[in-house]
Formats: structure tokens, C-alpha cells, sequence
């Protein structure tokens, strides 16, 4: 299928870095582009500003290096020249933090559209990937943790593309300026510039041509461990009821090993690229006093030396942006591949076509539930192959079969979750119905909250919500908050899974939908609790 084609190719790091910068500078609506490119222009402007006035004060000091070591100017002369080159640097240092604001704005505008973005869909691709056993493909993708991947890379991509972007860009302007005046000092300095440039350049992407890969390794080993270790936080307590935590931890001690390795392997590289370039950029540096050494005689010739090395060294460090940032580079691609690859998965997820036709139930069958022809697949097995049913308007109906015979699944289908399959379904509209799964869903939030969820616009006395919980066999509950509906607490963490049960119950009674579709809601609880479950 087309996710094993996405592992065995993943897509070029100018490709994905593209279609990831377009979602915020192209795809976005037309406000957040005004916005964006608004700051951009304003950024560019800085950096104009910023490129010129560094060669005004390049002018500036060589001309007060020219008085100074003339040695004819008084105490006060000198006074007066140091003050005015200070004065021009004071003046246009509120410049540079103009631009650091600016640029901030921008990353966390960028990064917060991002991460809306891969919001959007997350519940839908972690729902249709998991349940197709899509990510058991890649190893690697199904340990990295895309919840982890949102809330980190986002900000990586954001943040590296960004920051070289604008260096790229503020190298170019200061390439323009500065090898402008470098040709004006010494023609046969800019051309050891551009020489130098192209060597070293291409020096370092030799030197550098694993880091990407080697990045990327270290990312794998590192979700690896991420992973690990969250399986063994939510699993602790059967772990250590098997005797089974030695196993665990020697699993998670080699991939830790691993990451350590990965990480060594790559850091072992960006030193040598980074010592290399170090000596490299030195021993370019000494190009100006070679070249100019025959003039440097007197105050005025010294000066232009001084001159001359620093527009050298601009020039020289513009031309090396990508030589001096190899890692960064190679972290953007890295980031920027495995974060396209996330998005691709999530548009699948979102324009995934089932052949099993979900519709609004006619009310002139007299049934809100309906089912024709209904076929479920999981993998390479037939779950439920063939199904037709109705449910009355009124009662109830029972579906039962042998564990692992795809009830759940048929849940999942009739919820619009499930994809692999074929049939039809006609289903009374969402807002009467409500689903209650053999796993229940404790939110993030108060008593109240749990009792109210999804649906927190309805309105029922808090005596009512008392009466609730005590008849669902959770006195024992609103005991322990006093009788606070307003109590906060990790619910999932304080409630037992058949508390949890009886409390998703509760939300049937509080309110009150015309259908529920449940799933072995009391299979946690025992017989006495079992009963507390309405049945109509």
C-alpha cells in the first residue's frame, strides 16, 4: 500500500522542508499570510538597514584608525573619535533588537499554525493508523511517539528554518555589500574569497555527507527509549505483579545503549567537520596580510588592512553559511523528512475512502439503527463478514459472540472508526447518540466535568448529579470530595477501571441521549455493580 512506499522512500529533505514551509506561507488563511509576510518585509528591511550601516561604520572606523595612528591628534581629538564611532554603534544596537523581536514573532506564529495544523487530525490518525496496524511497517515510526513529535519537532523545524533562513538571507545582503567593497580594496582578495569559499564548502559537505543519517539514527534511538520508558510507566504495576522488572530493565538499558551510541557516532562526526572547518577558517584568515602585506606601510595603509580583513572575513563567513552551519542543516532535514512523513499519514488518515457507507438512519423505517451487508477486516483476517441487522425504536438489542469475534470492532464501525471493510450503516444522528467504549475516558478537569463530557452545555441541579453517582454505586467517590462536584484530580489515576465504568454509566443519566451504543460498559465490574447499569 502506499504507507510501505512512504518507508521505503521517504521524501527528499528540500522537498519536505517545501511542503512543510508552504502549510504556514501559502496554505494558511489569508490574515495569518498578511501577518507573516508583513513581518518578513519588515525583517528584510532590518537586515537592508543592518547590512549598510555595517559598512558605514567599516568606513567609519577605518577613517578614525586613519587619525588615530597618524600621531598628530591631541588627547581631546582622540576623545572625540572614539566617542563618535561608540555613538554610531549605541545608536544602532536598538536595531539589532528590533530584529531579534521581529524574528521571534515569526518562529512562534510559525511554529503555533504548525502545530494547530498537525492538532487538527491527530485524534483521527492516531485512531485509523493504530487500529490498521498501518505503523507496525516501521518500527522506527511506531516508537517515535507522534504526540512527542508534535509537541517537540514542531518547534525544531520552526526554529531551525527560521533562524537559517534568515541567515541565508542576511548572508546574502552582506555578501552583496561587503564583496562590493572587498573589490574595491583588492580585486585579487575577492577572488580568494570565492576560492576559498568553494573549497572549504565543499570540503565540509564531504566531511558532513552522514550527519543527516546519522541524526536521524539518533532520533530513532532516542523515540526508542522515549517509548520504552512509557510503557513501562503505564504497564509498572503488572510488570512488577509478573516479577518481570529486570527484563524490562535490561530492554531498556540496550536501548539506551543504543541511543548513547547513535549519539556518539554523530557528535564523533560534527567534531570532525567542525575541526576541519576551525583550522580551515584560520588559515584562510591569514589571506588579507598576505595579499596586502606589500602596502602595509603608515597609518593609512594599516587601516585599509583593517578594513580589508573584516570585509574579507564577512564575505568569507557568507560564503561559508552552510559550511559553518553543517549540523544545523542536518537536523532541519532529519526533522523535516520524519514531520512530512507525520503530515502525509495524517492527510491519509483525513481523506482515507471506506467502502463502508455510514448515513443518518430514515426515520421512516421505524429504526435507528440499520445495517446491510456489513463486512469488517482486520490485517489479513475477516472479522465480521456478511452482517445485516436492525435495531428496534424502542428496547434494546444484544450483541454477543466469543472474545476477539469483532464486537469492538463493529463499535468502531458503526462510529465512523473503522475503515477496512465494506457495507452499509444507518445511524440515528450523532447528537442522540452516545458511545460508551469498554475503555471509558476520564478528561482532564473536575468531577463535574466527567459527568458532563462531551456535552458540558447541559443543565442539571448538583443534588441530581449526587443522586447519579450514589445510585451508580460511587457514594464512595463524592465521600472522598466531600460532596464537591468541583473537585480536580488525575481521575484516571484515582478511579478504578470499574469505577470508571460506572462513572461513563453515570453520563448516560445525567444526559439522558435516545440511543447508546456500549461496549461490555460493566466487564470491570462485579455482579452487584453490574446491575446498577440502566438497561433502558
Amino acid at each position: 500500500m502506499a504507507m510501505a512506499a512512504d518507508v521505503a522512500d521517504p521524501p527528499g529533505a528540500l522537498r519536505a522542508t517545501l511542503q512543510l514551509t508552504r502549510l504556514f506561507w501559502w496554505d494558511s488563511d489569508r490574515a495569518s499570510r498578511v501577518r507573516a509576510f508583513s513581518r518578513l518585509a519588515l525583517i528584510v528591511a532590518v537586515l537592508l538597514f543592518r547590512g549598510k550601516s555595517r559598512i558605514w561604520l567599516s568606513q567609519a572606523k577605518r577613517r578614525e584608525t586613519t587619525r588615530l595612528l597618524s600621531g598628530t591628534l591631541d588627547v581631546r581629538s582622540v576623545l572625540q573619535s572614539v566617542l563618535r564611532y561608540v555613538g554610531a554603534v549605541v545608536l544602532l544596537s536598538p536595531v539589532n533588537r528590533l530584529y531579534y523581536r521581529l524574528y521571534r514573532s515569526l518562529r512562534l506564529e510559525w511554529e503555533e499554525h504548525l502545530t494547530r495544523g498537525f492538532l487538527g487530525c491527530f485524534l483521527e490518525a492516531q485512531c485509523y493508523g493504530h487500529r490498521g496496524g498501518l505503523l507496525d511497517l516501521d518500527d522506527r515510526r511506531r516508537d517515535s511517539l507522534p504526540d512527542q513529535r508534535i509537541s517537540s519537532d514542531v518547534g525544531k523545524f520552526t526554529s531551525l528554518a527560521t533562524t537559517l533562513g534568515l541567515d541565508t538571507l542576511q548572508a546574502g545582503i552582506d555578501l552583496y555589500f561587503y564583496a562590493a567593497l572587498l573589490r574595491t580594496l583588492s580585486p585579487t582578495l575577492a577572488r580568494a574569497s570565492l576560492i576559498g569559499a568553494l573549497v572549504g564548502t565543499l570540503a565540509v559537505q564531504f566531511l558532513g555527507r552522514d550527519l543527516p543519517s546519522l541524526y536521524a539514527a539518533e532520533r530513532s534511538a532516542d523515540g526508542k527509549f522515549t517509548y520504552t520508558l512509557t510503557r513501562m510507566r503505564e504497564n509498572a504495576e503488572s510488570i512488577l505483579f509478573y516479577g518481570g522488572q529486570r527484563q524490562e530493565t535490561a530492554r531498556a538499558d540496550e536501548v539506551l545503549k543504543l541511543r548513547h551510541r547513535t549519539e556518539w557516532d554523530r557528535l564523533a562526526q560534527k567534531d570532525l567537520v567542525q575541526l576541519v572547518g576551525d583550522q580551515y577558517r584560520q588559515v584562510l584568515g591569514l589571506c588579507p596580510a598576505l595579499v596586502l602585506v606589500q602596502f602595509a606601510s603608515g597609518a593609512k595603509e594599516a587601516a585599509l588592512l583593517t578594513q580589508a580583513n573584516e570585509a574579507f572575513d564577512a564575505v568569507l563567513r557568507a560564503l561559508l553559511l552552510f559550511a559553518d552551519n553543517c549540523s544545523d542543516f542536518s537536523r532541519l532535514t532529519a526533522v523535516a523528512q520524519e514531520l512530512f512523513i507525520y503530515h502525509r499519514e495524517q492527510l491519509e488518515a483525513k481523506e482515507a475512502e471506506s467502502e463502508i457507507l455510514v448515513q443518518p438512519a430514515e426515520e421512516a423505517s421505524g429504526s435507528w439503527l440499520e445495517v446491510a451487508g456489513l463486512t469488517l477486516c482486520f490485517a489479513d483476517r475477516v472479522l465480521v463478514q456478511d452482517l445485516s441487522f436492525s435495531a428496534p425504536a424502542e428496547g434494546g438489542l444484544l450483541i454477543s459472540g466469543p472474545s476477539g469475534s469483532g464486537k469492538t470492532t463493529l463499535l468502531r464501525a458503526l462510529a465512523g472508526l473503522w475503515h477496512w471493510g465494506r457495507g452499509s450503516i444507518r445511524l440515528a444522528k450523532h447528537q442522540d447518540c452516545l458511545f460508551l467504549p469498554q475503555r471509558p475516558y476520564m478528561s482532564l478537569g473536575t468531577l463535574r466535568d466527567q459527568l458532563l463530557y462531551p456535552n458540558s452545555q447541559v443543565s442539571i441541579e448538583d443534588d441530581a448529579l449526587r443522586e447519579i453517582l450514589t445510585r451508580v454505586g460511587l457514594h464512595s467517590v463524592l465521600k472522598r470530595t466531600g460532596g464537591n462536584l468541583d473537585w480536580m484530580d488525575r481521575w484516571d489515576e484515582q478511579l478504578s477501571i470499574g469505577e470508571q465504568q460506572r462513572l461513563s454509566v453515570a453520563r448516560v443519566l445525567v444526559q439522558k441521549p435516545l440511543y447508546v451504543l456500549a461496549d461490555e460498559v460493566t466487564s470491570a465490574n462485579d455482579p452487584a455493580h453490574a446491575t446498577l447499569a440502566p438497561t433502558n
